[in-house]
């Protein structure tokens, strides 16, 4: 019998990562690190991170008043703000702060897998995955930048929260219409949790009272959670499947509706100015402006009419009563009238 000889696997070729770095490219490796590896680069880092504040402090006396604290996040921090390409101009910083990029991108293209596996639980949520992973690295930096050496734990468990931290609260703040706190986010979750476990115990959908018990919240609060991450609806949508009627047909069009009170007011007016002298509806026409020729004081109608100004007063209430009186008998309201 002929024995089939094993095919010897391939090693597989490690898989790399693009990193901009300045106006290069460089590319890393994305294999893991080992501890040993992790920690010596991590020392490196360290050092690169410590010179580099130590040589801007040096070659720019002007950034002393500045000096951090001898801490992780505050030193990235001055780098970040103060290493910019006025100082990068000097070689040594500049050799220095390419030193520091590199260490930093090479930790980050061997987490990078770490934030991608993170930011897949999230999927579930609006933000699409290529959102969630940038959000994911921009998390892994931070976290590279709050490291701390001395710590002892590997970079992995300390950025895994950086990295989660960091897409909770891109997805509160972009999921929904309503921008919203991680812990409101966090509330949500709980909230999805108690009713799924009140269907699945009860056979039947939990009412909003028995939520608020289950979670502690008030009623108020939890109607105000829900309203806020409650689904956008499209006024192009269609109400129906069968039909082509479009919920923009069904909204109230506020500009017709003032124009036909308008125009059902006008008509209701000159209906009951009909019963007027016409030297009451003289005074009404300049006293409130019903033909459009502008409003008048009770000194200037008096004036046109060759009458005292009391007279005219007494004139205006007279014909004001009546159509407050010929309108109650038709049953329309008074406060239509004139804004009486």
């Amino acid at each position: 019998m002929k024995t089939q000889r094993k095919k010897k696997r391939q090693p597989k070729a490690p898989k790399e990562i693009a990193v901009a770095l300045d106006s290069t490219t460089t590319i890393f490796s994305s294999d893991l690190l080992t501890p040993e590896e992790e920690r010596e680069l991590l020392a490196l880092f360290w050092e690169c991170k410590s010179e580099l504040v130590r040589a801007l402090i040096r070659y720019f006396p002007k950034l002393r008043s500045h000096r951090p604290a001898l801490e992780p996040w505050p030193m990235a921090q001055f780098i970040r703000d103060y290493c910019d390409v006025d100082t990068r101009k000097s070689l040594p910083v500049r050799r220095l702060h390419d030193r520091y990029i590199h260490c930093k991108h090479r930790l980050a293209s061997a987490n990078i897998r770490l934030a991608a596996h993170v930011a897949k639980r999230f999927r579930h949520h609006a933000l699409g995955y290529g959102d969630l992973l940038q959000e994911a690295v921009c998390g892994l930096m931070q976290a590279i930048d709050r490291f701390d050496v001395s710590h002892g734990t590997r970079l992995a468990t300390y950025a895994t929260w950086w990295i989660r931290q960091t897409l909770q609260i891109a997805v509160a703040r972009q999921s929904h219409l309503v921008s919203l706190s991680p812990h409101h986010l966090q509330e949500l979750g709980l909230l999805q949790q108690e009713s799924e476990a009140l269907a699945h115990g009860g056979q039947h959908l939990p009412s909003p009272q028995e939520l608020a018990s289950r979670t502690g919240s008030s009623l108020e609060h939890l109607t105000h959670l829900q309203t806020a991450t409650r689904a956008p609806v499209s006024l192009n949508a269609v109400l129906d499947d069968d039909s082509d009627f479009k919920l923009t047909e069904a909204m109230p069009d506020n500009d017709s509706t003032i124009l036909r009170n308008n125009n059902e007011r006008q008509e209701a007016l000159g209906f009951l100015m009909e019963n007027l002298r016409p030297r009451e509806r003289k005074v009404l026409d300049l006293r409130f402006g019903l033909t459009g020729n502008g409003t008048h004081s009770l000194r200037q109608i008096g004036h046109l009419l060759r009458i005292s100004k009391e007279r005219v007063r007494q004139i205006q209430n007279r014909a004001l009563e009546k159509l407050r009186s010929s309108a109650e008998r038709v049953g329309w309201e008074p406060s239509l009238l004139l804004g009486t």
